[in-house]
């Protein structure tokens, strides 16, 4: 049994995300940490509530992002990251804007979480975050140093960037499978654009047997299409108060998604 299956086994999988307020060291801070807890611990207890089997704590409201990020900024990060994962046993993940693989390792690593997202790990990309370069040479380097099972969800193709040079995609799907991703992740171009139906079917196939996740797009409209086809999704702005990213998580909106799952 791998990494995924030990973690996840069999099921579809619904990842609800908790988006931080600012962080401190990022330039919309409101200057209390305490607000930045309590309103995540708000979202989680309503994603828990809802239904959704798993969950990723991500320093949403850092932008615009960096690569690099200040101590601060990741003290910050584990100091709630270490009292969300007090309040549920589910699976939960760390996502550390933008392609921050060795905050995303350490803050797993010592928070006591499950998984980490890499946006960029077999690519190399530009956006608004600057050129991102493929973080799996490095992060691997970085498992080994300090090995533990937490399971890597690799994005391909990242929403909000753009490749330096064209690959194919069955190239890179490939390449983050052998540069040790556990599950990939398809997204749309933006956040809230979901991908087709048709593009998760054809990602699916050059997948082969490894696990596929829709992370942006997914709504309780089609949902139940993507999970004939997908193993999990990422949900964010699909839960949010009137489907608006910024806004806090919806009780009402998770449990209609979760409940269209199991017409």
């Amino acid at each position: 049994m791998n990494r995924y299956e030990k973690l996840f086994g069999n099921k579809k999988i619904v990842v609800g995300m908790v988006h931080l307020l600012p962080l401190p060291g990022s330039v919309g801070f409101c200057g209390d940490l305490d607000k930045v807890y309590k309103a995540a611990e708000k979202d989680l207890k309503a994603l828990i509530e809802g239904g959704c089997n798993a969950v990723i704590i991500e320093n949403f409201g850092d932008v615009p992002y960096a690569q690099n990020n200040s101590l601060i900024a990741v003290t910050s990060f584990a100091v709630i990251a270490t009292k969300l994962r007090k309040l549920t046993k589910l699976p939960m993940g760390i996502n550390f804007q933008y392609n921050d693989i060795e905050a995303e390792w350490a803050l797993a690593y010592a928070c006591g979480y499950d998984f980490i997202r890499v946006e960029v790990l077999a690519e190399n990309r530009c956006g608004p975050n600057g050129i991102l370069e493929a973080a799996g040479p490095k992060l691997m380097r970085i498992r080994a140093q300090y090995p533990k099972d937490i399971v890597i969800l690799a994005d391909v193709n990242v929403k909000h960037t753009f490749p330096l040079t064209d690959q194919p995609l069955d190239f890179t799907i490939e390449s983050c499978i052998e540069g040790g991703a556990d599950a990939l992740i398809l997204t749309g171009i933006t956040t809230g654009k979901s991908p087709s139906v048709e593009d998760a079917l054809n990602f699916k196939k050059m997948a082969h047997n490894m696990p596929v996740f829709v992370g942006s797009g997914v709504n309780k409209d089609n949902a139940k299409e993507f999970f004939e086809i997908i193993d999990g999704a990422i949900v964010g702005s699909s839960f949010k108060k009137g489907g608006n990213v910024n806004n806090p998580v919806d009780l009402l909106r998770v449990k209609t998604f979760i409940k269209q799952l199991s017409k």
